[in-house]
């Protein structure tokens, strides 16, 4: 009897030291994650001598998630802020600009994004990511409740690499107005980066953080998020399908026209 109460505990021990570590493993979305990528080239001028110019390039980068994909293309969802940065466009109304808006997958491979919705309200913002092929992140039926546990895959500071992405961990504390609030860190570089669950599935994003207190950070709430990624994408694939559909008759006719 001793020794099957012996076995008992250490089985038990075990599974409790080991499961933890293997179940959050299991079900990070890593393979769904993307850094951002932005280039801006500026042109400045003389205001008196125009022929006297120079060019400056800045970066900037941000976070994303795939909510959507086919094998062949992918949607991503991240921060408005990060598609549609009013507060720069203001300051360089005046200047000559190029820019360059790219995704980085979990195998450092880079692809184009094209813009397919924003909802500055809620900071959300859809990417339409042509030949990415990356698993899309679960979308969780229910909203979580306070004191849940959460986990995020980020990169703060642009800090990211080939199968390296910083993996955080924290609790939901509850919504306030048309936001959910998250004890969870992050910085420059998170936003637009997926909040999970305990079982790996999309709740929230990161959208903003205080900056006194980077530890407590801002998402939009759960129903505005899922009706968003569910209203978006599926439109956009609707318009996708009927654009194909026409392009197809209007080869067809013209090549029996010819």
């Amino acid at each position: 009897m001793r020794y099957f109460n012996f076995v008992l505990l250490f089985v038990t021990m075990m599974t409790l030291s080991c499961s933890p570590r293997n179940n959050v493993k299991r079900i990070l979305p890593r393979e769904s994650f993307l850094k951002i990528q932005k280039y801006l080239d500026v042109t400045m001028c003389h205001p008196q001598k125009k022929d006297l110019c120079i060019t400056k390039r800045f970066g900037a980068s941000a976070s994303g998630v795939v909510v959507d994909s086919n094998g062949e293309n992918a949607y991503a969802l991240t921060a408005a802020h990060v598609c549609v940065d009013s507060g720069a466009l203001k300051m360089l109304k005046n200047n000559k600009y190029t820019m360059e808006f790219l995704v980085i997958n979990i195998h450092k491979r880079y692809f184009p994004i094209e813009i397919v919705a924003v909802d500055s309200e809620n900071d959300l913002c859809i990417l339409y990511v042509k030949g990415l092929y990356s698993p899309a992140v679960r979308i969780a039926a229910d909203a979580p409740e306070p004191g849940d546990r959460i986990y995020n895959t980020a990169a703060p500071l642009g800090i990211f690499n080939k199968n390296m992405i910083p993996i955080f961990d924290g609790f939901f504390d509850g919504n306030s107005g048309n936001r959910a609030i998250y004890s969870l860190p992050a910085k420059g570089g998170s936003s637009g980066s997926p909040i999970v669950n305990h079982r790996g599935e999309l709740i929230g994003m990161v959208s903003a953080v205080y900056v006194y207190f980077p530890e407590i950070t801002i998402s939009p709430r759960f129903h505005a998020t899922k009706n968003f990624i569910t209203r978006e994408v599926g439109a956009d694939k609707k318009k996708r399908n009927m654009n194909a559909v026409i392009d197809f008759f209007g080869q067809f006719f013209s090549k029996k026209d010819k």
